[in-house]
């Protein structure tokens, strides 16, 4: 089953005496109009929209993806395209409205319009992919003694952000038993970060369907069953609780091998320990049914030299 990640598209629509409002350019971001034409209708008639939603970069239907009509009465009226990408809502009395079109792994788009006289309008409207991306990982280096530590990241994809930038042999520091790491040029820091968008994202099987209010109970219980100490549970859980307290429900993975052969990290010298967290997770409008993971085979307690990672995801799909 697939579902959406949502980012805010705005776009402004106005129909008065059947006229688009041409101050809009059809270029706008994550997506176009295609195009938008309006037939006026009797005085005593209620309006009528039809709307096509197509893909933007291969210009294929959108199939399933979900429409909901806000009215300014607070009344809100559901619809879902067919297989050709195409959906319509009738006996629409005049005032404002907030059409919202969810795609199947797509942005999010939201169509703020007015109807100030009876029409039918028909809106033809292409909408962008969400692009995946691994956010924030932080890797923290604990030695038994001051050492010099490199760190190579052999990444299925393509790096966003790196802090500090990420030379092209990869990173070397020094790094103090406290957690403390210096660059060749004596700068310190208190970790590595990097940021990547995937070849091929992981698309898990099974997890965790989590009441967005129980976020900070359930992270803060496996986080520390993962191996992370306080501090570095605090900053996972300060990153990410935003974006998923107030979800009705979370889906959440914590990915293993798979994630390995994603993002192989290689540190020499080697550690005796290696935590890697990467949680994927997606926003759920209601509770589904899906495979409990097992967790014990990412269960670590740390010993001798240490390195810790944590990150994660926001999914786009994930298998039934």
């Amino acid at each position: 089953m697939k579902l959406y990640i949502s980012i805010a598209l705005l776009l402004f629509v106005s129909v008065f005496g059947c006229k688009f409002n041409k101050q809009l350019p059809k270029d706008i971001v994550h997506g176009k109009i295609i195009s938008f034409n309006s037939t006026p209708l009797p005085n005593d008639g209620k309006s009528i929209v039809y709307v096509r939603v197509t893909d933007l970069a291969d210009k294929q239907p959108v199939t399933f993806a979900k429409a909901v009509l806000s009215m300014n009465n607070g009344q809100i009226i559901s619809a879902v395209t067919d297989l050709d990408g195409n959906f319509k809502i009738t006996e629409l009395e005049t005032g404002s409205y907030v059409l919202k079109i969810i795609g199947v792994g797509f942005e999010t788009v939201e169509l703020p319009f007015k109807i100030e006289k009876p029409a039918e309008m028909k809106i033809e409207l292409a909408i962008e992919k969400v692009q995946l991306r691994v956010e924030k990982p932080v890797i923290y280096i604990y030695p038994t003694k001051k050492s010099e530590v490199s760190i190579r990241l052999n990444y299925k994809g393509k790096l966003i952000h790196t802090y500090p930038v990420y030379p092209k042999n990869g990173w070397k520091i020094i790094a103090e038993p406290n957690g403390t790491l210096w660059d060749a040029n004596g700068l310190e820091y208190y970790a590595l970060f990097w940021e990547g968008k995937p070849t091929i994202p992981i698309i898990p099987k099974d997890g965790f369907v989590v009441p967005g209010k129980n976020t900070v109970r359930f992270l803060e219980e496996k986080l520390s069953y993962l191996g992370l100490n306080r501090r570095e549970a605090n900053e996972f859980i300060m990153y990410w609780l935003p974006q998923m307290e107030n979800n009705a429900y979370n889906l959440i993975h914590f990915a293993g091998k798979s994630y390995e052969e994603q993002a192989k990290l290689i540190i020499t010298p080697t550690p005796e320990t290696f935590i890697r967290v990467m949680m994927l997770m997606k926003p759920l409008d209601s509770k589904i049914n899906f495979p409990l993971q097992n967790l014990s085979e990412l269960k670590k307690s740390r010993k001798g030299f240490t390195v810790v990672e944590w990150g994660g995801s926001v999914l786009t799909e994930i298998s039934m």
